[in-house]
């Protein structure tokens, strides 16, 4: 049996913190990715298996 993830995109967000130099650290699944801008989460999210709900 698969197991459906699913999130929201605001609490993505919320897990997504700003770097004093720019930029956002962002943890899902406990692996680390360093974006520039937060529309980039919805693509990590999608490829750690989730449906992201808007």
């Amino acid at each position: 049996m698969e197991t459906v993830k699913t999130a929201s995109f605001e609490y993505l967000i919320d897990l997504a913190k700003e770097n004093p130099a720019g930029g956002y650290t962002f943890i899902l699944d406990g692996e680390s990715y360093q974006i520039n801008d937060v529309l980039e989460i919805s693509a990590i999210a999608k490829a750690h298996g989730y449906i992201v709900i808007y």
